[in-house]
């Protein structure tokens, strides 16, 4: 039976979560101390731990999960925060270790599940014992590209999110990695996919001009309106709100829409009655708001409304491996866009360029330098001279392989073979990071791997 311990100096509140987790058929062991719960984690075997931010004893809940953590690293600790400190207990999560946090008041159904993840993690469910993570189906997204590792962590979380329904979403990462994409995938595979999906930039409207925008107004409310008109709240409602480059609200605004997600209603400019809205928000930025947030440009409680479920998109330049799928992927793209044109494919050289491009504008870049490039090459291959002078003049990386090459010479083949090697070696037989460190796609590997008669678990280190 898995065993919980939860510290807390709030007495009705430490018998309620006891009696809860009891009936969940766990063994809860309690204590208001966390001088005295550091002394049971020593001398007895918990699989969590559930502690209170904030205690009167010697130890503050931040203080109590780093000695849990030279105690036992692996032990899950979820930590009980009020909204006021809900900055702290996201930071605990982000840096310090924490599993996750539980904000006041705690919603039964998030303790069930957190719990359960934490048991899971812990490896204290049984095979055989289904959690709620193991009923989620994987999702496949034709137009989000991604087989690294990275990505496929990213699509989980996607599809967590859409099976249980998240209602608020926070998706960041740099221009041009695909965040619309994302919110378009969370809506179209989400229980909303046959309401309305309504998209705003929030950077692209005048400040005098987005209030009406977004929550519509009366006529006669202003000079101009000459006629009632309905907010994308409104035009949203029963679906989906994306709102794009959220980061870019000014603050009198974003107290607005503060009150609009914490009361679900809006009221129109010039209008006096409030309009009940039933909208799933998905927020965008390229920004760091955390930053924002400390320099006063971005509201706290805005930040941690909007940040209930945060999927942060990797920038092009870590998934190194995800770019020979998305040449292919975009290649295709455009040769059904131009049936008239011929049907191009890129140079295995040509290709290692493109994976060695550090593409600071992401996706979007990569997609603009060859949608270029294939409707001015006139050949059915791209090579090297095709690419633009700033890819062809990326410096080769620097490695640390060492192959000496006799003064008789040595052929080409043979070369490729023992940087083939050593790649394979250096990752332990991981494919996919030996690929991304010689700048090749994985299935070119592969093919490399089977003409010179290499196999992975050869490269292990146990083998």
């Amino acid at each position: 039976m898995p065993s919980i311990l939860i510290v807390d100096d709030d007495h009705a509140q430490l018998t309620i979560l006891q009696r809860i987790l009891q009936r969940e058929g766990y063994e809860v062991d309690i204590d208001d101390n966390s001088t005295s719960a550091i002394e049971k984690i020593k001398e007895q075997m918990f699989d969590v731990v559930i502690s209170d931010m904030w205690m009167s004893s010697r130890f503050e809940g931040r203080d109590l999960l780093r000695e849990i953590k030279k105690i036992d690293p692996s032990l899950p600790v979820l930590i009980i925060t009020a909204f006021a400190d809900l900055n702290d207990a996201v930071n605990l999560v982000a840096h310090e270790g924490a599993f996750y946090y539980l904000e006041k008041p705690i919603q039964l159904e998030v303790l069930k599940r957190e719990v359960g993840r934490a048991l899971q993690s812990r490896g204290a469910i049984q095979d055989g014992e289904k959690t709620a993570e193991e009923t989620i189906p994987d999702i496949q997204i034709d137009y989000i590209v991604g087989e690294s590792d990275k990505m496929q962590q990213f699509f989980k979380n996607m599809a967590r999110v859409i099976h249980r329904g998240v209602k608020q979403v926070l998706i960041t990462g740099e221009t041009g990695s695909g965040k619309s994409l994302v919110a378009r995938a969370l809506h179209e595979f989400g229980n909303r996919k046959d309401r309305p999906f309504v998209t705003i930039n929030c950077g692209a409207i005048a400040e005098t001009l987005i209030e009406s925008e977004l929550f519509g107004h009366e006529k006669g409310a202003f000079t101009d309106a000459v006629q009632q008109k309905k907010g994308i709240f409104e035009i949203a409602d029963s679906g989906t709100l994306f709102l794009d480059e959220v980061g870019d609200i000014s603050l009198q605004m974003q107290s607005t829409l503060l009150h609009v997600l914490e009361k679900h209603e809006i009221r129109r400019i010039g209008g006096t009655q409030n309009i009940k809205v039933d909208v799933c928000v998905i927020a965008a930025t390229n920004k760091n708001l955390v930053a924002e947030v400390k320099e006063g440009t971005f509201r706290s409680d805005l930040y941690f409304r909007l940040n209930v479920i945060p999927l942060h998109l990797p920038p092009l330049r870590e998934r190194v491996a995800d770019i020979p799928l998305l040449v292919d992927y975009l290649l295709q793209k455009f040769n059904n866009e131009y049936v008239d044109a011929q049907p191009k494919q890129v140079t295995e050289r040509a290709m290692s360029a493109l994976c060695r491009f550090e593409w600071l504008g992401n996706v979007r870049q990569l997609e603009n330098y060859l949608h270029r490039i294939f409707v001015l090459s006139e050949s059915a291959t791209i090579d090297l001279e095709d690419l633009p002078p700033e890819i062809m003049d990326t410096s080769l990386p620097s490695t640390d392989f060492e192959i000496d090459i006799p003064e008789s010479g040595v052929a080409l083949d043979e070369i490729i073979r023992e940087y083939v090697h050593a790649a394979l070696t250096k990752t332990n037989g991981t494919q996919t990071k030996a690929a991304e460190l010689l700048g090749i796609s994985r299935r070119q590997l592969q093919h490399r791997m089977q003409t010179y008669g290499m196999q992975s678990q050869d490269f292990k280190e146990d083998a």
